[in-house]
């Protein structure tokens, strides 16, 4: 038997939200979110079944083109596909777990870019390097790709260097899709490990986000 203390569980970073990953099987996974008034969980679709539970406080929930506020009592199903968002228009933190029972796993690809239509990829620009800190913004990197990893949805983290010089680093992140993509983004570990690159460069990066429509590959020459 295995008791989840909720209250224990709850996470709300500096920026006003947060989320905690309760149960992580093939067949199910359970996040407890955390959101401070005015905060929000941007529009995204739903890749499997959701249902949606407050634990406390009371939110906005949206799913397609229809909205509910709801508070706890009540559960809210979403199907796979679907639009789906929150938002804390209260004067009190919003509390609710995020149910999710996903269909059986495909086989394991090695990029999602090589994968089906659909699969989310976050183009970064990282602002120029400060002088001198070179080999240990790729050190950084290399450290906090294995730490996203373990984040479910994680396909790859590539680290891309100008090929004429200079010191504008990019980056390629594949993810499942949406959904899982910004759950990292609201985790704490995205929050502290870019607070520890803030000192190895001038400015913040710049995401650029896009959906793989087609993808093709060379097959190999027999």
């Amino acid at each position: 038997m295995d008791v989840i203390d909720l209250k224990s569980r709850e996470m709300f970073s500096h920026e006003g939200r947060g989320v905690a990953a309760l149960v992580e099987e093939p067949n199910l996974k359970i996040r407890q979110v955390g959101l401070e008034p005015g905060k929000e969980v941007p529009v995204h679709t739903a890749d499997a079944p959701v249902t949606l539970q407050v634990v406390r406080g009371e939110g906005v929930f949206s799913a397609g083109e229809e909205s509910v506020r709801m508070g706890s009592g009540k559960l809210l199903r979403i199907p796979e596909g679907a639009s789906m968002g929150i938002r804390n228009e209260s004067a009190k933190p919003l509390v609710f777990l995020v149910i999710k029972t996903p269909l059986a796993a495909g086989p394991v690809r090695d990029s999602a870019l090589a994968g089906r239509p659909g699969t989310f990829v976050n183009l970064i620009d990282f602002a120029p390097l400060k002088p001198g800190k070179e080999e240990s913004f790729r050190e950084w990197f290399h450290h906090s790709s294995e730490i996203f990893a373990k984040h479910p949805g994680f396909v790859s983290r590539t680290l891309l260097r100008p090929i004429e010089g200079g010191s504008r680093y990019a980056a390629v992140v594949e993810h499942e899709s949406k959904e899982t993509f910004m759950d990292m983004q609201l985790s704490d570990d995205r929050e502290e490990l870019f607070r520890q690159a803030e000192p190895l460069v001038l400015g913040p990066a710049t995401p650029h986000f896009y959906e793989t429509l087609l993808s093709y590959r060379k097959s190999g020459e027999k």
